[in-house]
């Protein structure tokens, strides 16, 4: 039963992959995935993707619904400390590797994470080695890249970030959800707060 709840969110993924431009532009569908059972961690953002994971659109509803329905079940993720992010960031954000060098399906050809952030919060200015494009799944938020001008996104809106390029993201009275695709070198890397 668990794993057709993952079949389902990385069906629903491929399906926004085929009908998003900028992504099928930006990565090809990885060919090698494999189902891993990887345990589940649950972390207090789990209840809020649950309970308000922001609005969707018709084209990223499926998907939306899929990621609900499996997030009790995977294995999310904090990258940064309380000190570097504060207690109440952790609380209201997390993360998990749907498939890449680490994920619920593994691969080696692209690394496709789940982000959530609560409303009002500053992820601050961070950058890492591969490439990245965020695709906002529900909700909403405006997204800061160096030598980009800032851009407020809501469902099915892509921002590109080049390598090691900081950047930041801050929602306001909305939460967002989102669905990332990196590609590059050291894809098993997670990202550091610049300095």
């Amino acid at each position: 039963m668990t794993q057709a709840l993952f079949d389902n969110a990385l069906a629903a993924a491929k399906m926004m992959h085929a009908d998003t431009p900028a992504i099928r532009d930006f990565v090809p569908w990885p060919d090698d995935l494999r189902f891993t059972d990887r345990a589940a961690r649950i972390l207090p953002a789990v209840s809020h993707v649950q309970n308000a994971p922001g609005e969707a659109s018709a084209q990223t509803r499926p998907l939306c619904a899929a990621l609900i329905d499996v997030a009790p079940h995977v294995e999310w993720r904090h990258t940064y400390t309380e000190a570097e992010v504060g207690a109440d960031f952790l609380a209201r954000f997390g993360w998990f590797e749907l498939a890449g060098p680490t994920g619920h399906f593994h691969s080696h050809q692209a690394r496709i994470t789940i982000g959530y952030w609560g409303p009002g919060l500053h992820y601050d200015w961070h950058e890492h080695p591969p490439e990245e494009l965020y695709t906002v799944v529900s909700g909403s938020a405006l997204f800061l890249a160096d030598g980009e001008a800032p851009v407020t996104l809501g469902p099915g809106g892509t921002r590109f970030h080049k390598s090691a390029q900081r950047h930041a993201m801050i929602t306001d009275e909305s939460p967002i959800l989102t669905l990332v695709y990196w590609r590059g070198d050291q894809l098993d890397h997670d990202p550091r707060m610049s300095q």
